[in-house]
């Protein structure tokens, strides 16, 4: 039986984010990456894809990836379980309380490829793992 490939979109509207972050998840992570720059973008493809993990930056012209996330919710419950969200900037006092209302996992810009990998299990804590069967742990 051959293991499926892991499905990411990965949202940013840095160009060089994106191909950098796409690549290190390609080669290092064994990610099948689609990427778009953003929100309106990324509900599109949702619309089309099925993704095991999104990865979102929060700071995006036209729609934030908060804004992202909760149409989500609205739209694709199942899929805004799965969101790992990024930011170069320190989240203000309302940015916080919203990580801490939806536990999300927030990963502070610059990251390792180990601290993106470990939130990215973090998300599948409990649920889904990756590869699709049932897990308690934080592997995939």
């Amino acid at each position: 039986m051959t293991s499926k490939t892991k499905r990411m979109l990965l949202v940013d509207d840095a160009e060089g984010v994106r191909r950098i972050l796409g690549d290190m998840l390609r080669i290092e992570g064994g990610f099948d990456v689609d990427t778009t720059a953003s929100g309106p973008e990324a509900l599109e493809m949702l619309n089309k894809n099925e993704y095991d993990v999104l990865l979102v930056d929060l700071n995006m012209p036209v729609m934030s990836g908060i804004e992202l996330y909760r149409c989500m919710r609205k739209e694709y419950p199942d899929v805004a379980a799965k969101v790992v969200f990024m930011s170069a900037d320190i989240p203000a006092p309302q940015t916080r309380g919203f990580f801490i209302n939806i536990d999300r996992p927030f990963l502070p810009k610059p990251f390792t490829i180990d601290d993106l990998m470990n939130a990215i299990r973090s998300c599948n804590h409990g649920a889904r793992s990756l590869d699709g069967s049932e897990t308690a742990d934080k592997s995939f």
